[in-house]
């Protein structure tokens, strides 16, 4: 959002963040998602409050999958009309948090915040590391495992939370199909690398990319072996 902001006058950025937030917002509220704010151009909902549903780690998941889906559409349509093509990162955690009206005596909002909103924020920002867009939590893929598609991606200690929590890529819906090309061979690398075996992880990794240069993750995890190899950790 930063990066194109500037580029563009009052009324285009308006325009343009409101034709996003508007189609993204729809999907939400499809699934019955609880809108809790719009900060710039980031949309904060939750699930499951002020009406709880068993399944919203499930809705919470399919709501990003749709969401990406749709905006992978709009970037075609933006692309036509001279517009910036707009990606998204997506955090999602499933966890306990306290959901109510926070505020001053005079001005309150309905809204959430808790460690487990916290996480979700760290997850989110997480994306820029592994060129991913889309990375929900061990909690989440417990959650949903049942409904979802994914790869796993690390174990990551973020800050603010002293115990380290495994996280997934998203990557569709359950029987999608929608596997990136490079995922038979990033598994194999992640598995010598789970092993300490950089040069066969490096092999994976590269042969990896060789199916998909795009891929952040195989990407990520060839330089971080590189670096293993002269010091190892």
């Amino acid at each position: 959002f930063t990066t194109f902001s500037e580029k563009l006058g009052a009324t285009e950025l308006v325009d343009l963040l409101n034709t996003y937030l508007t189609e993204m917002t729809d999907i939400l509220l499809q699934y019955d998602g609880t809108l809790d704010r719009y900060d710039g151009d980031a949309i904060k909902a939750f699930f499951g409050a002020p009406i709880y549903f068993d399944d919203h780690a499930k809705r919470a998941c399919w709501v990003c999958i749709d969401m990406q889906n749709r905006l992978k559409e709009m970037r075609v349509k933006f692309k036509e009309q001279g517009k910036p093509e707009l990606l998204m990162r997506v955090g999602l955690n499933t966890g306990s948090m306290v959901i109510g009206n926070m505020g001053s005596t005079t001005r309150m909002m309905y809204g959430m915040n808790g460690d487990s909103v916290n996480l979700c924020a760290r997850l989110e920002g997480a994306n820029k590391q592994y060129g991913t867009y889309s990375l929900i939590s061990e909690f989440t893929y417990q959650a949903a495992k049942e409904f979802i598609e994914v790869r796993e991606l690390d174990t990551l200690r973020v800050v603010g939370r002293a115990t380290p929590i495994k996280i997934y890529e998203l990557l569709g819906k359950k029987g999608s199909g929608n596997f990136p090309k490079a995922l038979p061979d990033y598994l194999e690398g992640l598995k010598s690398y789970k092993a300490q075996e950089w040069q066969n992880a490096i092999k994976h990794f590269e042969y990896a990319l060789k199916a998909d240069p795009a891929d952040g993750p195989s990407n990520t995890y060839l330089e971080r072996c590189k670096i293993f190899i002269k010091s190892p950790p």
